[in-house]
């Protein structure tokens, strides 16, 4: 699997975030470092948004929905360290009742969609939902590409 950290996360260039030669499933809902571990998370330095799309082999009209999880560089305890983004609060609106921001069910070899990852270190693309008959999937991958650079990030560029 190709690394973003070590083979120059850069514009133009699609890398595997995660990939599996196993059924595809959704990852467990409890943010703890278990579950999520640093070293898979990739570094999304200087870039306000990335570009998502999954590669699914098998099964009957897979799909996966990638729900991006942020690390806080704190010490906070294990369980508090992994966040999620909530999207859509119009005001008068309380938090929980917002979205968890997410792609839609994405199709295998298809479309990429964009996700805001703001610049973060430690970004996790989580599995939050599957769907179709993905019993008889014998693998899988989520893909990535950069998107939209951040304002003021020194030695980036769209090109």
């Amino acid at each position: 699997m190709a690394d973003p950290r070590t083979t120059g996360f850069r514009s133009g260039v699609t890398f595997v975030a995660r990939s599996a030669a196993t059924a595809i499933a959704a990852d467990n809902a409890s943010l703890v470092d278990a579950n999520y571990p640093v070293a898979t998370a990739i570094d999304c330095y200087g870039y306000d948004t990335i570009f998502v799309g999954v590669d699914i082999t098998g099964g009957t009209s897979p799909t996966a929905t990638i729900e991006p999880l942020f690390r806080d560089s704190s010490d906070a305890p294990d369980g508090g360290r992994w966040f999620r983004i909530k999207c859509g609060v119009p005001e008068g609106v309380t938090p929980a009742a917002a979205a968890n921001l997410t792609t839609g069910a994405l199709t295998p070899n298809a479309d990429f969609q964009e996700l805001k990852v703001f610049g973060c270190r430690d970004v996790f693309l989580r599995i939050s939902a599957v769907g179709g008959t993905t019993g008889t999937v014998t693998a899988w991958k989520i893909l990535i590409m950069p998107g939209k650079v951040r304002p003021n990030s020194p030695g980036l560029s769209n090109g």
